[in-house]
């Protein structure tokens, strides 16, 4: 599996031998960054209207998942949970089994939406990604709290102030520290192996990847 990261929540995962590769959140245009032009089999959205239909849209080559709920694409898993309704507006966030990885996906979580069901949910997840930059999101603290509970085998952190994104957040520093990480090499990608994760410990490692 590969993942990379184009800012805010966009990432694109990848399954060895690009048999099947997902994208989610395309950036906002208020964000002041480029959503990625790539052929993907699935986009996933954070948000969504009640009047959506509840189940995922098929979209030319490309399945849109907007909801809470359970998909098989290609022999891999996605899982969507709710975070909260506000008025007509749905907020979810995700779990996806890729290769037998399972990689959860916090979306724009604040800290009130981590309840004892959610936490439950992403409770076996070997990869987190997490948002970090604080405003409509969670902050690097509320986050590292977050990561302890979990206790992923690999973190990386999203929504945070990189060149370019017009909308205001956080330092990631600030979330290195709260987990303690003296140096962070930035990479354009990380390529994670289930046979790696078999006996990995209780290690938390925490990556940082380039927006790219």
């Amino acid at each position: 599996m590969t993942i990379e990261w184009f800012g805010e929540g966009c990432f694109k995962i990848t399954e060895t031998g690009n048999r099947f590769s997902v994208l989610t959140e395309l950036p906002t245009r208020e964000s002041g960054l480029n959503s990625p032009r790539h052929k993907v089999d699935v986009i996933i959205n954070i948000f969504s209207d009640l009047s959506d239909s509840l189940f995922g849209q098929e979209k030319k080559e490309t399945f849109l998942i907007s909801n809470a709920g359970e998909y098989e694409l290609k022999g891999n898993f996605i899982r969507g949970i709710i975070l909260s309704i506000n008025k007509n507006l749905v907020k979810s966030a995700y779990k996806l089994q890729i290769e037998n990885i399972k990689v959860g996906y916090l979306g724009m979580m604040t800290p009130k939406e981590m309840t004892p069901e959610v936490g439950n949910f992403f409770s076996d997840a070997d990869v987190i990604l997490v948002p970090v930059g604080g405003g409509d999101v969670l902050d690097a603290t509320a986050a590292a709290e977050i990561i302890k509970q979990l206790e992923p085998k690999i973190v990386i952190p999203m929504y945070y102030k990189i060149p370019g994104l017009k909308i205001k957040r956080g330092e990631l520093d600030n979330f290195l520290k709260k987990m303690e990480v003296k140096s962070a090499n930035k990479e354009d990608r990380v390529i994670i192996k289930s046979k790696d994760l078999e006996n990995w410990g209780e290690e938390i490692r925490t990556i940082v990847l380039n927006a790219l």
